[in-house]
C-alpha cells in the first residue's frame, strides 16, 4: 500500500505548487494537500477497490479458461438380481476425459487474458473518474471557503460603513436612513454566511465519502496556486486521449477479444477426443481386467455444419460492433477533449481580465467611494453601488478560478492522466 502511495504521489507531483495561495487570507487552519488526498483515494476509495478486486478476479479466471474439462469417474453395478450389489453379474469403474483440440484451449486462455486486460483498464478508468470527482469536489470547497473568507471581510466593511453612517447621522449630515441600510446590507451578510457554512459542511461530506473516511474525521482549508497557466496544445491532448484514456484502450481491446473469439468459433470445426480407461469385474466369469475407451467429436457432420457456421457468423457480427463502438469512444473522446480545452481556455482569458483589470478598478472605486462618502461626496447609495459591484465581481473571480480548475480536471479525465501539468 505505501508503495502504491509513493506512486502516486510521484504521478501527480506536478499537482504541487510553491507560492501564495489564491485566496482572500492565507488561512490559519491546517491546508488541504490535493496531492495527498488524491493518493488517499486511490488506495481507499470503495470504487477503486471494487475495480481492483474485479480485475484480481477476471486474471484468475486465465488458467480456469485455458484448463481441460473435470474428468468423469463412473462405478456401475450391473445385472443385479434386485438391489443385491453382491451379486452383481459386472462392477465397472471408468475414468473418462475430454480434451478439446489443442488450439481452443490456447484461443481460451488468449480471450480470458484479453478479458482480464478489459478489467484492469476499467480499474484505471475508475482511478480516472475517482480523481477529477475528487478535484472537482476540492476545487468546490475551495471556492466555498473563499466566499466565506470574503463575507466576513464584507461584514468588517460593512461595520465600518455603519460607523460611518452613524457618526453623520449624530453630527446631522445624513438622515437615519443611511444606518438603516448599513444594518440591512450586515444582516444580508450574515445571513449569507449561514448559508455558506452549510454548502461548507455539504462539500466536505462529499470529498469525505469520496474518500471513505470516517464521521468523526475532518478537513482543513482547501487551498490552490496563485499562478495559472494553460498552454496545452490541443492537438498534443487529443493524441494523448486517443492513445492513452482507458476507456478508449478498452474498446480497442474489445475489437482484439471479438477477432480472438472469432478465431474460437471456427475452432468448433475441429473435433474434441475423449479418453477413457475402465476396470471391468466378472465374479460369475471369473473375469477381472481393464478397456479402454476413446471417442471423437464431428462437427464436420452435415446436420452440425449449419450449426457451427451460425457461431461464426455471430462472432464476425460482433467484431463489427466493437469496431462501430471504438470508433464512436473515439469520437466522443474527441469532441470532449476540444470543448473542454476551449471552455478551459476562454476561463484562462477571463482569470487574466478579472486580476488585471476589473478586480483592481471595482477596489479602487470602492476606495473612492468610502472616502467620498467620508468627506460627504456622495450619498450612501453610491457607496454601496460600488461596495456591491465589487463584492460581485470577486466572487464573479472566484466562480471562474473554480470553472477553470474543474474544466481541468475533466479535461485531465479525458485524456486519461491525472498527471497531466496544463496548470502550473
Amino acid at each position: 500500500m505505501i508503495k502504491r502511495i509513493l506512486v502516486v504521489i510521484l504521478l501527480l507531483a506536478p499537482l504541487k505548487s510553491s507560492g501564495q495561495q489564491d485566496s482572500v487570507v492565507v488561512p490559519e487552519s491546517p491546508a488541504l494537500d490535493l496531492l495527498f488526498l488524491v493518493a488517499e483515494a486511490m488506495v481507499k476509495n470503495p470504487e477503486i477497490q471494487e475495480a481492483l478486486y474485479d480485475w484480481e478476479a477476471k486474471a484468475a479466471q486465465i488458467p480456469q479458461a485455458g484448463g481441460l474439462p473435470y474428468p468423469e469417474l463412473k462405478f456401475a453395478q450391473e445385472e443385479m438380481p434386485g438391489f443385491r450389489f453382491n451379486e452383481a453379474s459386472y462392477s465397472r469403474i471408468e475414468l473418462m476425459q475430454t480434451i478439446p483440440f489443442p488450439a481452443k484451449l490456447g484461443s481460451k486462455r488468449s480471450i480470458g487474458a484479453t478479458v482480464a486486460e478489459h478489467a484492469h483498464h476499467d480499474h484505471l478508468e475508475k482511478i480516472n473518474d475517482i480523481v477529477s470527482r475528487l478535484r472537482r469536489a476540492y476545487y468546490e470547497l475551495w471556492f466555498i471557503q473563499q466566499s466565506i473568507v470574503l463575507e466576513r471581510e464584507n461584514q468588517r466593511l460593512l461595520r465600518q460603513f455603519e460607523s460611518i453612517a452613524r457618526t453623520r447621522y449624530v453630527g446631522g449630515q445624513v438622515s437615519q436612513q443611511d444606518v438603516l441600510q448599513a444594518q440591512v446590507e450586515l444582516a444580508m451578510a450574515s445571513r449569507e454566511l449561514l448559508s455558506l457554512r452549510q454548502k461548507e459542511m455539504s462539500a466536505k461530506a462529499m470529498l469525505m465519502s469520496i474518500l471513505n473516511r470516517n464521521e468523526p474525521d475532518t478537513l482543513g482549508f482547501a487551498v490552490i496556486p496563485e499562478t495559472v497557466s494553460f498552454k496545452a496544445n490541443l492537438d498534443s491532448l487529443i493524441s494523448l486521449g486517443l492513445h492513452n484514456r482507458p476507456m478508449v484502450l478498452h474498446d480497442s481491446l474489445r475489437i482484439d477479444e471479438r477477432n480472438e473469439r472469432v478465431a474460437l468459433a471456427r475452432e468448433e470445426y475441429l473435433p474434441d477426443f475423449t479418453l477413457g480407461i475402465e476396470r471391468v469385474t466378472s465374479p460369475l466369469a471369473g473375469f477381472s481386467g481393464w478397456s479402454v475407451r476413446a471417442g471423437i467429436t464431428l462437427p464436420f457432420a452435415p446436420w452440425t455444419l449449419a450449426k457451427v457456421s451460425a457461431g461464426v457468423e455471430e462472432a464476425s457480427a460482433s467484431v463489427n460492433a466493437a469496431r462501430s463502438a471504438y470508433r464512436a469512444t473515439r469520437l466522443m473522446v474527441t469532441a470532449n477533449i476540444k470543448d473542454l480545452f476551449y471552455r478551459a481556455d476562454a476561463f484562462k482569458r477571463q482569470l487574466d481580465l478579472y486580476r488585471a483589470v476589473i478586480i483592481p478598478l471595482a477596489r479602487q472605486r470602492l476606495n473612492l467611494g468610502l472616502a467620498s462618502y467620508q468627506t460627504a461626496q456622495t450619498d450612501f447609495l453610491m457607496l454601496i453601488d460600488a461596495y456591491r459591484t465589487y463584492v460581485d465581481q470577486t466572487r464573479d473571480y472566484f466562480m471562474t478560478r473554480m470553472n477553470f480548475d474543474q474544466t481541468v480536471a475533466d479535461l485531465e479525465r479525458e485524456v486519461g492522466s491525472a498527471s497531466l501539468s496544463v496548470t502550473k
